[in-house]
Protein backbone atom coordinates (compact mmCIF):
# COMPACT_ATOMS: atom_id res chain seq x y z
CA UNK A 1 0.00 0.00 0.00
CA UNK A 2 2.81 2.36 0.90
CA UNK A 3 4.50 1.65 -2.44
CA UNK A 4 1.26 2.36 -4.43
CA UNK A 5 0.74 5.60 -2.53
CA UNK A 6 4.33 6.59 -3.25
CA UNK A 7 3.91 5.83 -6.96
CA UNK A 8 0.72 7.92 -7.09
CA UNK A 9 2.56 10.79 -5.41
CA UNK A 10 5.37 10.55 -7.97
CA UNK A 11 2.84 10.48 -10.85
CA UNK A 12 0.99 13.50 -9.46
CA UNK A 13 4.29 15.38 -9.03
CA UNK A 14 5.27 14.59 -12.61
CA UNK A 15 1.94 15.81 -13.98
CA UNK A 16 2.16 18.99 -11.93
CA UNK A 17 5.69 19.67 -13.21
CA UNK A 18 4.58 19.08 -16.82
CA UNK A 19 1.62 21.46 -16.41
CA UNK A 20 3.90 24.05 -14.85
CA UNK A 21 6.39 23.62 -17.70
CA UNK A 22 3.62 24.21 -20.29
CA UNK A 23 2.56 27.36 -18.47
CA UNK A 24 6.09 28.75 -18.37
CA UNK A 25 7.00 27.99 -22.01
CA UNK A 26 5.40 31.19 -23.40
CA UNK A 27 7.17 33.28 -20.77
CA UNK A 28 10.47 31.52 -21.53
CA UNK A 29 9.88 32.21 -25.24
CA UNK A 30 9.31 35.90 -24.60
CA UNK A 31 12.51 36.05 -22.46
CA UNK A 32 14.47 34.35 -25.22
CA UNK A 33 13.08 36.77 -27.81
CA UNK A 34 14.06 39.67 -25.57
CA UNK A 35 17.60 38.31 -25.16
CA UNK A 36 17.88 37.87 -28.90
CA UNK A 37 16.59 41.35 -29.67
CA UNK A 38 18.97 42.98 -27.17
CA UNK A 39 22.15 40.98 -27.79
CA UNK A 40 22.09 39.85 -31.39
CA UNK A 41 21.94 42.32 -34.32
CA UNK A 42 20.01 41.23 -37.40
CA UNK A 43 23.12 40.33 -39.38
CA UNK A 44 24.61 37.91 -36.72
CA UNK A 45 24.48 34.17 -37.06
CA UNK A 46 23.12 31.53 -34.67
CA UNK A 47 25.47 30.19 -31.98
CA UNK A 48 24.68 26.72 -33.19
CA UNK A 49 24.98 27.29 -36.93
CA UNK A 50 27.64 28.88 -39.11
CA UNK A 51 27.06 32.53 -39.91
CA UNK A 52 25.12 33.36 -43.03
CA UNK A 53 25.47 36.75 -44.61
CA UNK A 54 21.93 36.70 -46.00
CA UNK A 55 20.22 35.69 -42.74
CA UNK A 56 17.24 37.80 -41.91
CA UNK A 57 16.42 39.03 -38.38
CA UNK A 58 13.45 36.66 -38.28
CA UNK A 59 15.67 33.69 -39.16
CA UNK A 60 18.26 34.70 -36.55
CA UNK A 61 15.54 34.96 -33.93
CA UNK A 62 14.30 31.54 -34.92
CA UNK A 63 17.79 30.09 -34.55
CA UNK A 64 18.15 31.65 -31.11
CA UNK A 65 14.84 30.19 -30.02
CA UNK A 66 15.82 26.84 -31.49
CA UNK A 67 19.12 26.85 -29.59
CA UNK A 68 17.28 27.74 -26.39
CA UNK A 69 14.86 24.86 -26.88
CA UNK A 70 17.63 22.38 -27.72
CA UNK A 71 20.02 23.45 -24.93
CA UNK A 72 17.59 24.35 -22.13
CA UNK A 73 13.98 23.30 -22.64
CA UNK A 74 14.49 19.75 -23.89
CA UNK A 75 17.22 18.80 -21.33
CA UNK A 76 15.16 20.37 -18.53
CA UNK A 77 12.05 18.51 -19.68
CA UNK A 78 14.00 15.22 -19.91
CA UNK A 79 15.45 15.82 -16.43
CA UNK A 80 12.02 16.46 -14.92
CA UNK A 81 10.51 13.43 -16.64
CA UNK A 82 13.41 11.19 -15.54
CA UNK A 83 13.31 12.20 -11.89
CA UNK A 84 9.51 12.22 -11.79
CA UNK A 85 8.77 8.90 -13.50
CA UNK A 86 11.93 6.90 -14.21
CA UNK A 87 14.50 7.43 -11.46
CA UNK A 88 14.43 4.52 -8.99
CA UNK A 89 14.54 4.94 -5.24
CA UNK A 90 17.79 4.20 -3.44
CA UNK A 91 17.73 3.22 0.23
CA UNK A 92 20.75 3.96 2.40
CA UNK A 93 21.71 1.95 5.48
CA UNK A 94 23.94 3.94 7.82
CA UNK A 95 26.16 2.67 10.62
CA UNK A 96 28.99 4.08 12.69
CA UNK A 97 31.94 2.41 14.34
CA UNK A 98 35.36 3.14 15.75
CA UNK A 99 38.64 1.22 15.87
CA UNK A 100 39.94 1.15 19.42
CA UNK A 101 42.96 -0.36 21.16
CA UNK A 102 43.65 -1.42 24.76
CA UNK A 103 47.21 -1.21 26.04
CA UNK A 104 48.10 -2.83 29.36
CA UNK A 105 51.49 -1.09 29.65
CA UNK A 106 52.93 2.12 28.37
CA UNK A 107 55.32 2.11 25.46
CA UNK A 108 58.44 2.58 27.59
CA UNK A 109 57.67 -0.46 29.76
CA UNK A 110 56.72 -2.51 26.74
CA UNK A 111 59.94 -1.67 24.93
CA UNK A 112 62.00 -2.44 28.01
CA UNK A 113 60.34 -5.81 28.51
CA UNK A 114 60.67 -6.80 24.89
CA UNK A 115 64.27 -5.64 24.45
CA UNK A 116 65.66 -8.94 25.67
CA UNK A 117 63.27 -10.92 23.49
CA UNK A 118 63.46 -9.10 20.17
CA UNK A 119 64.64 -5.82 18.80
CA UNK A 120 61.71 -5.56 16.41
CA UNK A 121 58.95 -6.45 18.88
CA UNK A 122 58.54 -2.93 20.26
CA UNK A 123 57.88 -1.68 16.73
CA UNK A 124 55.00 -4.11 16.40
CA UNK A 125 53.58 -3.10 19.77
CA UNK A 126 53.72 0.60 18.96
CA UNK A 127 52.03 -0.11 15.62
CA UNK A 128 49.03 -1.48 17.47
CA UNK A 129 48.47 1.82 19.24
CA UNK A 130 48.07 3.76 15.98
CA UNK A 131 44.28 3.78 16.19
CA UNK A 132 43.80 6.54 13.64
CA UNK A 133 45.86 4.67 11.08
CA UNK A 134 43.82 1.53 11.68
CA UNK A 135 40.59 3.48 11.06
CA UNK A 136 41.97 4.70 7.73
CA UNK A 137 43.00 1.13 6.90
CA UNK A 138 39.46 -0.11 7.49
CA UNK A 139 37.91 2.73 5.46
CA UNK A 140 40.30 2.06 2.60
CA UNK A 141 39.54 -1.66 2.78
CA UNK A 142 35.79 -0.96 2.50
CA UNK A 143 36.35 0.87 -0.80
CA UNK A 144 38.89 -1.61 -2.16
CA UNK A 145 38.66 -4.56 -4.57
CA UNK A 146 39.55 -6.81 -1.63
CA UNK A 147 36.22 -5.95 0.03
CA UNK A 148 34.34 -6.77 -3.17
CA UNK A 149 36.21 -10.07 -3.52
CA UNK A 150 35.46 -11.01 0.10
CA UNK A 151 31.85 -9.88 -0.26
CA UNK A 152 31.31 -12.04 -3.34
CA UNK A 153 32.08 -15.14 -1.26
CA UNK A 154 28.80 -14.73 0.62
CA UNK A 155 26.74 -12.11 -1.30
CA UNK A 156 25.70 -11.89 -4.96
CA UNK A 157 26.46 -8.21 -5.55
CA UNK A 158 25.62 -8.37 -9.24
CA UNK A 159 22.09 -9.56 -8.47
CA UNK A 160 21.62 -6.88 -5.80
CA UNK A 161 22.71 -4.03 -8.06
CA UNK A 162 20.64 -5.23 -11.04
CA UNK A 163 17.28 -5.48 -9.28
CA UNK A 164 14.15 -4.92 -11.41
CA UNK A 165 13.43 -1.80 -9.35
CA UNK A 166 16.61 -0.13 -10.61
CA UNK A 167 16.30 2.20 -13.58
CA UNK A 168 18.47 1.97 -16.67
CA UNK A 169 20.82 4.78 -15.61
CA UNK A 170 21.35 3.70 -11.99
CA UNK A 171 21.65 -0.08 -12.23
CA UNK A 172 24.82 -2.07 -12.79
CA UNK A 173 25.08 -3.07 -16.40
CA UNK A 174 24.47 -6.67 -17.28
CA UNK A 175 27.56 -8.87 -17.49
CA UNK A 176 29.74 -6.39 -15.63
CA UNK A 177 33.35 -7.39 -15.07
CA UNK A 178 35.00 -7.41 -11.67
CA UNK A 179 36.63 -4.03 -12.31
CA UNK A 180 33.30 -2.52 -13.33
CA UNK A 181 31.68 -4.05 -10.22
CA UNK A 182 34.39 -2.52 -8.02
CA UNK A 183 33.88 0.91 -9.62
CA UNK A 184 30.11 0.61 -9.11
CA UNK A 185 30.60 -0.51 -5.49
CA UNK A 186 32.75 2.55 -4.79
CA UNK A 187 29.86 4.75 -6.02
CA UNK A 188 27.31 2.98 -3.82
CA UNK A 189 29.35 2.92 -0.58
CA UNK A 190 30.72 5.81 1.43
CA UNK A 191 33.11 5.51 4.39
CA UNK A 192 34.05 8.85 5.94
CA UNK A 193 36.32 9.35 8.96
CA UNK A 194 35.98 12.06 11.58
CA UNK A 195 39.55 13.19 12.18
CA UNK A 196 39.54 14.15 15.88
CA UNK A 197 37.49 11.19 17.12
CA UNK A 198 38.42 8.55 14.53
CA UNK A 199 34.74 7.57 14.11
CA UNK A 200 33.96 5.94 10.76
CA UNK A 201 30.54 6.60 9.22
CA UNK A 202 29.50 3.89 6.77
CA UNK A 203 26.70 4.48 4.24
CA UNK A 204 25.64 1.84 1.71
CA UNK A 205 22.93 2.39 -0.91
CA UNK A 206 20.75 -0.26 -2.58
CA UNK A 207 17.47 -0.43 -4.45
CA UNK A 208 15.75 -2.45 -1.71
CA UNK A 209 15.54 -1.83 2.02
CA UNK A 210 16.57 -5.36 2.96
CA UNK A 211 19.51 -5.26 0.52
CA UNK A 212 20.86 -2.07 2.09
CA UNK A 213 20.54 -3.59 5.57
CA UNK A 214 22.22 -6.85 4.54
CA UNK A 215 25.11 -5.08 2.81
CA UNK A 216 25.67 -2.88 5.86
CA UNK A 217 25.84 -5.88 8.19
CA UNK A 218 28.09 -7.87 5.89
CA UNK A 219 30.46 -4.92 5.45
CA UNK A 220 30.75 -4.54 9.22
CA UNK A 221 31.42 -8.25 9.62
CA UNK A 222 34.22 -8.22 7.05
CA UNK A 223 35.68 -5.03 8.55
CA UNK A 224 35.71 -6.59 12.01
CA UNK A 225 37.44 -9.67 10.59
CA UNK A 226 40.10 -7.38 9.09
CA UNK A 227 40.64 -5.60 12.42
CA UNK A 228 40.98 -8.95 14.21
CA UNK A 229 43.54 -10.05 11.66
CA UNK A 230 45.49 -6.82 12.20
CA UNK A 231 45.46 -7.42 15.95
CA UNK A 232 46.47 -11.08 15.65
CA UNK A 233 49.26 -10.30 13.22
CA UNK A 234 50.61 -7.57 15.49
CA UNK A 235 50.67 -10.02 18.40
CA UNK A 236 52.39 -12.62 16.26
CA UNK A 237 55.01 -10.11 15.17
CA UNK A 238 55.58 -9.06 18.79
CA UNK A 239 56.39 -12.62 19.86
CA UNK A 240 57.98 -13.98 16.67
CA UNK A 241 61.52 -12.84 17.54
CA UNK A 242 61.24 -14.18 21.09
CA UNK A 243 60.04 -17.54 19.80
CA UNK A 244 62.94 -17.70 17.35
CA UNK A 245 65.35 -17.04 20.21
CA UNK A 246 63.75 -19.85 22.24
CA UNK A 247 64.16 -22.27 19.34
CA UNK A 248 67.81 -21.29 18.90
CA UNK A 249 68.51 -21.68 22.63
CA UNK A 250 66.76 -25.05 22.71
CA UNK A 251 68.86 -26.22 19.76
CA UNK A 252 72.01 -25.18 21.61
CA UNK A 253 70.91 -27.18 24.67
CA UNK A 254 70.29 -30.26 22.55
CA UNK A 255 73.73 -29.98 20.95
CA UNK A 256 75.41 -29.60 24.36
CA UNK A 257 73.59 -32.62 25.77
CA UNK A 258 74.41 -34.69 22.69
CA UNK A 259 78.12 -33.74 22.93
CA UNK A 260 78.14 -34.66 26.63
CA UNK A 261 76.48 -38.00 25.96
CA UNK A 262 78.94 -38.83 23.18
CA UNK A 263 81.85 -38.07 25.48
CA UNK A 264 80.44 -40.28 28.23
CA UNK A 265 80.07 -43.15 25.80
CA UNK A 266 83.58 -42.61 24.52
CA UNK A 267 85.17 -42.32 27.98
CA UNK A 268 83.06 -45.03 29.57
CA UNK A 269 82.26 -42.77 32.52
CA UNK A 270 78.87 -41.50 33.54
CA UNK A 271 80.30 -38.75 35.72
CA UNK A 272 84.10 -38.29 35.84
CA UNK A 273 83.72 -36.01 38.87
CA UNK A 274 82.17 -38.77 40.95
CA UNK A 275 84.70 -41.26 39.61
CA UNK A 276 87.58 -38.97 40.63
CA UNK A 277 86.00 -38.47 44.05
CA UNK A 278 85.65 -42.22 44.61
CA UNK A 279 89.20 -42.83 43.38
CA UNK A 280 90.52 -40.12 45.70
CA UNK A 281 88.74 -41.67 48.67
CA UNK A 282 90.18 -45.06 47.83
CA UNK A 283 93.66 -43.53 47.51
CA UNK A 284 93.32 -41.91 50.93
CA UNK A 285 92.34 -45.23 52.45
CA UNK A 286 95.36 -46.95 50.87
CA UNK A 287 97.67 -44.22 52.13
CA UNK A 288 96.29 -44.64 55.61
CA UNK A 289 96.74 -48.40 55.37
CA UNK A 290 100.30 -47.89 54.14
CA UNK A 291 101.10 -45.69 57.11
CA UNK A 292 99.68 -48.29 59.48
CA UNK A 293 101.72 -51.11 57.84
CA UNK A 294 104.87 -49.01 57.91
CA UNK A 295 104.36 -48.41 61.62
CA UNK A 296 103.81 -52.11 62.23
CA UNK A 297 106.89 -52.93 60.16
CA UNK A 298 109.01 -50.39 62.07
CA UNK A 299 107.95 -51.86 65.40
CA UNK A 300 108.37 -55.45 64.17
CA UNK A 301 111.93 -54.87 62.96
CA UNK A 302 112.91 -53.61 66.39
CA UNK A 303 111.58 -56.75 68.00
CA UNK A 304 112.21 -59.38 65.32
CA UNK A 305 114.71 -60.16 62.64
CA UNK A 306 114.16 -59.17 59.04
CA UNK A 307 113.67 -62.80 57.98
CA UNK A 308 110.84 -63.33 60.36
CA UNK A 309 107.54 -64.39 58.68
CA UNK A 310 105.67 -61.45 60.16
CA UNK A 311 108.20 -58.98 58.76
CA UNK A 312 108.05 -60.60 55.33
CA UNK A 313 104.24 -60.49 55.36
CA UNK A 314 104.22 -56.85 56.27
CA UNK A 315 106.78 -56.05 53.57
CA UNK A 316 104.73 -57.96 51.00
CA UNK A 317 101.56 -56.10 51.98
CA UNK A 318 103.43 -52.79 51.84
CA UNK A 319 104.65 -53.50 48.32
CA UNK A 320 101.13 -54.40 47.23
CA UNK A 321 99.73 -51.21 48.69
CA UNK A 322 102.48 -49.17 47.03
CA UNK A 323 101.64 -50.65 43.65
CA UNK A 324 97.93 -49.95 44.21
CA UNK A 325 98.68 -46.38 45.24
CA UNK A 326 100.84 -45.90 42.15
CA UNK A 327 98.08 -47.28 39.95
CA UNK A 328 95.46 -45.02 41.50
CA UNK A 329 97.70 -41.98 41.15
CA UNK A 330 98.33 -42.83 37.50
CA UNK A 331 94.61 -43.26 36.98
CA UNK A 332 93.91 -39.88 38.55
CA UNK A 333 96.57 -37.74 36.93
CA UNK A 334 99.19 -39.69 35.01
CA UNK A 335 101.79 -37.73 33.03
CA UNK A 336 101.20 -34.73 30.78
CA UNK A 337 101.32 -36.77 27.57
CA UNK A 338 98.79 -39.31 28.80
CA UNK A 339 95.23 -38.27 27.99
CA UNK A 340 93.66 -41.50 29.24
CA UNK A 341 93.35 -40.49 32.89
CA UNK A 342 90.64 -39.08 35.09
CA UNK A 343 92.22 -35.61 35.26
CA UNK A 344 92.27 -35.22 31.47
CA UNK A 345 88.79 -36.67 31.13
CA UNK A 346 87.56 -34.49 33.95
CA UNK A 347 88.91 -31.40 32.19
CA UNK A 348 87.04 -32.24 28.97
CA UNK A 349 83.93 -33.21 30.93
CA UNK A 350 83.91 -29.95 32.87
CA UNK A 351 84.26 -28.01 29.61
CA UNK A 352 81.24 -29.80 28.14
CA UNK A 353 79.35 -29.43 31.41
CA UNK A 354 79.94 -25.66 31.43
CA UNK A 355 78.66 -25.42 27.86
CA UNK A 356 75.57 -27.40 28.88
CA UNK A 357 74.90 -25.18 31.88
CA UNK A 358 75.38 -22.03 29.78
CA UNK A 359 73.01 -23.34 27.10
CA UNK A 360 70.39 -24.23 29.69
CA UNK A 361 70.70 -20.81 31.33
CA UNK A 362 70.30 -19.11 27.97
CA UNK A 363 67.27 -21.28 27.28
CA UNK A 364 65.71 -20.28 30.61
CA UNK A 365 66.30 -16.58 29.86
CA UNK A 366 64.75 -16.92 26.40
CA UNK A 367 61.70 -18.66 27.89
CA UNK A 368 61.26 -15.85 30.40
CA UNK A 369 61.59 -13.27 27.62
CA UNK A 370 59.00 -15.12 25.56
CA UNK A 371 56.59 -15.14 28.49
CA UNK A 372 57.02 -11.39 28.96
CA UNK A 373 56.54 -10.77 25.24
CA UNK A 374 53.36 -12.84 25.22
CA UNK A 375 51.96 -11.06 28.26
CA UNK A 376 52.59 -7.65 26.72
CA UNK A 377 51.24 -8.77 23.32
CA UNK A 378 48.06 -10.13 24.90
CA UNK A 379 47.53 -6.79 26.60
CA UNK A 380 47.67 -5.07 23.22
CA UNK A 381 44.27 -5.54 21.57
CA UNK A 382 42.71 -3.79 18.57
CA UNK A 383 38.98 -4.17 18.12
CA UNK A 384 36.11 -2.64 16.17
CA UNK A 385 33.32 -1.05 18.20
CA UNK A 386 30.01 -0.55 16.38
CA UNK A 387 27.88 1.89 18.37
CA UNK A 388 25.33 2.58 15.59
CA UNK A 389 24.12 -0.69 14.10
CA UNK A 390 22.74 -0.83 10.56
CA UNK A 391 18.96 -0.44 10.51
CA UNK A 392 16.35 -0.94 7.82
CA UNK A 393 15.84 2.41 6.04
CA UNK A 394 12.21 3.53 5.94
CA UNK A 395 12.42 6.25 3.27
CA UNK A 396 14.64 6.43 0.18
CA UNK A 397 17.43 8.96 0.42
CA UNK A 398 18.24 9.14 -3.27
CA UNK A 399 17.58 10.54 -5.79
CA UNK A 400 16.72 14.04 -4.59
CA UNK A 401 13.96 14.53 -7.13
CA UNK A 402 12.70 18.04 -6.39
CA UNK A 403 16.14 19.56 -5.77
CA UNK A 404 17.65 18.12 -8.95
CA UNK A 405 14.53 18.91 -11.00
CA UNK A 406 14.96 22.57 -10.07
CA UNK A 407 18.73 22.73 -10.04
CA UNK A 408 19.56 21.10 -13.36
CA UNK A 409 17.23 23.31 -15.49
CA UNK A 410 18.77 26.36 -13.82
CA UNK A 411 22.24 25.04 -14.69
CA UNK A 412 21.18 24.43 -18.31
CA UNK A 413 19.79 27.97 -18.57
CA UNK A 414 22.91 29.49 -17.01
CA UNK A 415 25.21 27.62 -19.41
CA UNK A 416 23.08 28.61 -22.41
CA UNK A 417 23.07 32.24 -21.27
CA UNK A 418 26.84 32.26 -20.87
CA UNK A 419 27.29 30.72 -24.32
CA UNK A 420 24.87 33.26 -25.84
CA UNK A 421 26.66 36.21 -24.26
CA UNK A 422 30.04 34.92 -25.41
CA UNK A 423 28.72 34.46 -28.96
CA UNK A 424 27.21 37.93 -28.93
CA UNK A 425 30.51 39.39 -27.71
CA UNK A 426 32.38 37.59 -30.49
CA UNK A 427 29.93 38.93 -33.08
CA UNK A 428 30.36 42.46 -31.74
CA UNK A 429 34.12 42.24 -32.27
CA UNK A 430 33.64 41.15 -35.86
CA UNK A 431 32.06 44.47 -36.78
Amino acid sequence: MASDSHDRQREGLGRALLARLRETLPAVKRVADGVVSRSAPPDRASPLLPPLETESPARQGLLWRLSFILCVVIPAFATVVYFAFLASDQYVSESRFAVRSISGEDDATAKGALAAAASGASTAVSAINSTSQNAHIVASYIRSPAMVADMLKSVDLRAIFTRPEADFAARLKSGATLDELVAYWVKMVKASIDGPSGIVTLEIAAFRREDALMLGRETLRLSEALVNEISNRARRDATAKAEEEVFRAFGTVRKALAALQDYRNEAGLINPVETATDTGKLLVQLLAEKIRIENDLFVGKRQMSENAPTIRTLQSRLQTIDSQIAALRAKLSGNQADQDNIAARLNKFEELEVERQFAEKRYEISLASLDRARIIAERQNVYLTTFVQPTTPEQPRFPRRLALSLLLPGIFFALWSIAALIWASVEDHRL
